[in-house]
């Protein structure tokens, strides 16, 4: 256990250490003695090599502390990185994750490590005799210890433990190693991995005084023509050059740039390159617009907190407003105050527009941060960002802790999107974690949104962040009109089908006039179910409580939640029926709906389908913009922050997918999603026009998100809140067992709700449940959910901590009078989640 812990000090002689490990026991810092040859060299950050126990494990260095009471320290083993990963500040930042969404602080650390760097110690077993003489040393009734020399003798005579561990049967006891390992049949070692990703080197020619003096007598003849090439290619180039660079401009062959080098001319060197994600494209400059009244008013009130060192804003504007403007010119302010700045966007797909916005003003200043980028390639703009090359970051919810030393401003654009969520331990939302960063780092956030959330907007109105508004769009240019379909009034007429005689006929006066038309359609895939056309079947997948979506293009049904498929013949399993019924539709479907009806007009399809490699999201974009299509048809991707001047027309193919999910929050991400996507429309010079199509045209979210009333939609909405007790008005936890049977789910599910009675003050905390969750089967595991309504997170972290260690009791004792494996039953723990299911 630490001493008293001194967060002021970089370096000492007792540092505190979290070790990687997401376990609840040892979940708090240990205390190591620095040796004296580590003195100066391990700091807070560090990552290093410590025993526990009869292991190694790799930990954190997070603090130092004063000299225990007690005199059996042990020491740090080895500094496995040098550089540090992360300093106080973001130690401190992950200690509030930890506490805040319940999680261990080992798994907040990790956040923060750098892409592909992150560490662990292999244990490996080794046979040590020749397996004869093994077996011969070993018992006839110790048939464990003799599978063990077996199974080492099939590997080669090594390999890791855990590899060990799945090739026997049952447990391995670590007594029954020691005992082998005392007897000299085994012997063990730990081995830390080389990490995913590491820094590349690059070779440099370098012209040197007596190559620059041969130059100035080539004339002479003192030099063949390639190399008088070689060199000249070099010197217009400041005299350095990579070696491939060189070759390739000069036209050069090895050869002579090894006969340069042997002659002195020139010189060869090592030197660390960074790879860049945006080689080979071109970012022109862009002419910085002049703002109106209301983005100057918003502005000022922005740069005012940059200027002060802090405060929280929320900038809500009418779609085409200008928000990103307003961004860009705060952004300017604060590195003219030598600040940082971080730019969150909630969809990769953003990524592309805003990293050009943002490169074409600041130039070589920005960094990007997202999953798309290679592994390497992100490690290199971590290290990039962590050496103070960039000052401006861009990136989705990760991004969030990238390494921007005297951060000034952080930007949350489209601050109302479930993406910020994240969906693994910790299960942090990027808007609260934002929150927290700019307080600790004296930084302003701007959270930025057309429909911002309901949790914000009541935030601003308590007083907890400034409302600044941008009510008109740039130059004044209108909102683009609405026109709703009531598609039941067409099945009614005989006339249904996934694309209205309304939006067919502007979609066809778009492709004559030359404009452009984003088609939104919240599902992917051609069909959402199969059905069995003789008795009614529905195919289903195995490890979810969902139906299989049908893949035109890879021709099979698959799950969108495991990625479980079924390829064809799809049988039915009931009558053995092959004739079926596609139900629903997706992207894929209206695709070929498109292509059959308007033939000759251009299609782009972005969705999780045509997006999966690298760039792609970039590509469709760069194609759609370049008027290479006339038409983008996409999921929520394209719902949000595309700017593309020529779109004048946007279709909603259904407006009603997401009124169907059994989820508080689904009348708020209806209204959301038809807001954003009909803001598309009408960016540019020409007027625009959006055609939604739906069968509830008279539910509340759609007739307000048809007339553009936000106010109204949001008193009714909280209004339904404060009703039903749901947030802004509580906080939530939600608690899921799952387990791979439905009666050990609902049995641990029942023994939960006992102990949260025992450990919870429920008058102040409603307990719902337990319930199977509606997603009742995920992967295999069937869940059933407890949810929590609290008034305030204050001290529910020291309550989920009695309750999850009551729980691991009765997980251990259950599991081990039924003989079941350790991980049959598990417990997540969700603050604040952002959907139920």
């Amino acid at each position: 256990m630490p001493g008293q812990q001194d967060r002021s000090r970089d370096s000492g002689r007792y540092a505190d250490v979290v070790i990687e490990a997401p376990v609840r026991q040892l979940d708090h810092p240990f205390t190591y003695r620095v040796p004296p040859h580590m003195e100066g060299k391990v700091v807070v950050g560090s990552v290093v090599l410590v025993p526990l126990q009869n292991k190694l494990y790799v930990g954190y260095v997070i603090g130092f502390t004063d000299p225990p009471g007690h005199i059996n320290i042990r020491d740090i083993q080895a500094l496995v990185d040098e550089p540090p990963m992360f300093d106080r500040e973001m130690v401190r930042l992950c200690e509030w994750i930890s506490r805040r969404y319940f999680s261990t602080l080992s798994q907040a650390l990790r956040l923060v490590i750098p892409p592909g760097r992150s560490r662990r110690v292999l244990e490996y077993v080794s046979l040590v005799p020749d397996p004869a003489e093994a077996l011969a040393r070993i018992p006839e009734r110790s048939t464990r210890k003799r599978d063990i020399v077996r199974i080492l003798n099939r590997a080669g005579g090594e390999m890791p433990l855990p590899e060990l561990k799945k090739a026997l049967v049952g447990r391995i006891s670590r007594n029954l190693l020691d005992e082998m390992e005392k007897a000299g049949i085994i012997s063990r070692r730990h081995l830390i991995p080389r990490p995913k990703a590491s820094g590349i080197s690059v070779r440099l020619a370098e012209l040197t005084p007596e190559g620059l003096k041969m130059l100035d007598s080539a004339e002479t003849g003192g030099l063949t023509s390639a190399r008088r090439r070689l060199l000249l290619k070099l010197q217009e180039h400041g005299g350095l050059l990579s070696v491939a660079d060189l070759q390739r401009l000069s036209g050069t062959s090895p050869s002579v740039l090894k006969a340069c080098r042997d002659a002195g001319l020139v010189r060869i060197l090592e030197a660390e390159k960074l790879r860049d994600p945006f080689m080979g494209r071109v970012f022109p400059p862009d002419e910085k617009p002049i703002l109106n009244l209301q983005q100057e008013e918003a502005l000022r009130e922005i740069t005012a907190g940059l200027d002060r060192g802090g405060g929280v804003y929320l900038l809500q504007g009418v779609t085409g407003s200008g928000k990103t403007e307003v961004y860009l010119h705060a952004i300017e302010h604060a590195i003219g105050r030598g600040k940082t700045a971080l730019v969150l966007v909630p969809e990769i797909a953003l990524t592309p527009q805003m990293v050009q916005r943002f490169k074409r003003r600041l130039g070589e200043e920005v960094a990007v941060l997202h999953s798309q980028l290679g592994l390497g390639e992100r490690y290199d703009q971590w290290r990039g960002i962590n050496e103070g090359r960039y000052r401006v970051v861009i990136g989705a919810r990760s991004a969030l802790f990238a390494p921007l030393k005297n951060l000034g401003l952080i930007i949350l654009d489209e601050e109302h999107e479930n993406t910020y969520k994240e969906g693994s331990p910790p299960r942090y939302h990027a808007r609260d974690v934002a929150r927290e960063r700019a307080r600790l780092s004296g930084a302003v956030l701007v959270l930025g949104s057309a429909t911002p959330s309901l949790e914000s907007l009541y935030a601003s109105q308590h007083g907890e962040s400034l409302r600044l508004f941008l009510p008109y769009r740039v130059d004044h240019r209108e909102l683009p009109k609405v026109e709703l379909v009531d598609m039941r009034e067409l099945k009614e007429d005989g006339a249904g089908g996934i694309i209205s005689p309304r939006l067919l006929n502007a979609l066809v006066q778009i492709h004559k006039s030359g404009e452009q038309a984003i088609l939104f359609l919240n599902r992917r895939g051609f069909a959402r179910f199969l059905q069995c056309h003789r008795c009614g079947f529905i195919f289903r997948c195995s490890r979810c409580s969902v139906s299989l979506c049908y893949h035109a293009r890879e021709s099979h049904l698959l799950c969108h939640h495991c990625n479980w498929s079924l390829r064809p013949p799809f049988l039915c399993p009931h009558c053995g029926n092959q004739v079926h019924r596609y139900a629903g539709i997706g992207t894929e479907r209206v695709e070929a709906e498109l292509r059959r009806l308007l033939p000759t007009l251009s299609c782009l399809r972005m969705d999780a389908d045509t997006t999966a490699r690298k760039d792609a999201h970039w590509d469709i974009l760069e194609r759609f913009r370049e008027g290479r299509a006339q038409v983008l048809l996409g999921t929520q991707m394209i719902a949000k922050g595309l700017d593309m001047p020529n779109v004048t027309l946007v279709g909603v193919i259904n407006a009603d997918t997401s009124l169907a999910f059994p989820d508080f929050r689904a009348g708020e991400r209806t209204f959301q999603l038809l807001v954003q996507v009909s803001g598309r429309a009408g960016r540019g010079d020409l007027p625009g026009r959006v055609i939604v199509q739906t069968f509830n045209p008279e539910h509340y979210a759609i007739r307000a998100a048809l007339r553009g009333d936000q106010e109204s939609f949001y008193r009714q909405e909280l209004a339904f809140r404060r009703e039903a007790v749901y947030p802004p008005f509580c906080h939530l936890v939600n608690l899921v067992i799952t387990a791979p049977e439905e009666e050990p789910a609902r049995t641990a599910a029942e023994a939960l709700e006992e102990i949260l009675r025992k450990h919870i003050d429920t008058e102040n905390v409603t307990v719902l449940g337990p319930a199977p969750a509606p997603l009742a089967r995920l992967k295999g595991r069937y869940r059933f959910h407890l949810t929590l309504k609290t008034s305030t997170l204050g001290g529910m972290h020291e309550k989920l901590s009695r309750v999850v260690d009551s729980f691991e009791s009765f997980r251990k004792s259950y599991t081990r009078t039924l003989e079941l494996p350790k991980d049959y039953l598990s417990l997540a723990v969700d603050v604040d989640p952002v959907t139920l299911l």
